[in-house]
């Protein structure tokens, strides 16, 4: 099962419940490389991919990092994340038998997850950041 909360900020945050084994699919979603984010990305009040300024009441939280002895607060905007979790889908299922077979495919916990979250990123999202 997977489930949204809003965190104290208000930032909103998708987590998958169904086992303690389930990827974290945000986590499967590669960042840009942050040496390359402009400040207001650095901070979370833009999102990472897109360089739209981001809601509090519809931002992504990505996860806080550790860059260069800094810390970063990656967020993004919901079609943001569908475009990534798309693209990541495609170099994953190169490799990945059940993702090859139309009939199998929900059977790859990353694969699954993937899809997954851009389905309900495509249905929280509205409009682009940037």
């Amino acid at each position: 099962m997977r489930q949204i909360t809003v965190n104290r900020g208000g930032v909103a945050m998708l987590h998958d419940t169904a086992s303690p084994t389930a990827p974290n699919a945000l986590a499967l979603l590669q960042l840009p490389d942050l040496a390359a984010l402009t400040e207001d990305q650095k901070a979370g009040r833009a999102c990472v991919w897109g360089g739209g300024r981001l809601r509090l009441d519809t931002a992504v939280d990505l996860g806080e990092t550790l860059h260069d002895g800094m810390h970063v607060f990656p967020q993004s905007c919901w079609p943001c994340i569908a475009d990534r979790a798309y693209r990541a889908l495609g170099p994953h299922s190169v490799d990945c038998e059940p993702c090859h077979d139309r009939d199998h495919w929900r059977d790859c916990p990353i694969g699954g997850a993937l899809h997954q979250l851009r389905v309900d990123a495509q249905k929280l999202g509205q409009g682009a950041c940037s």
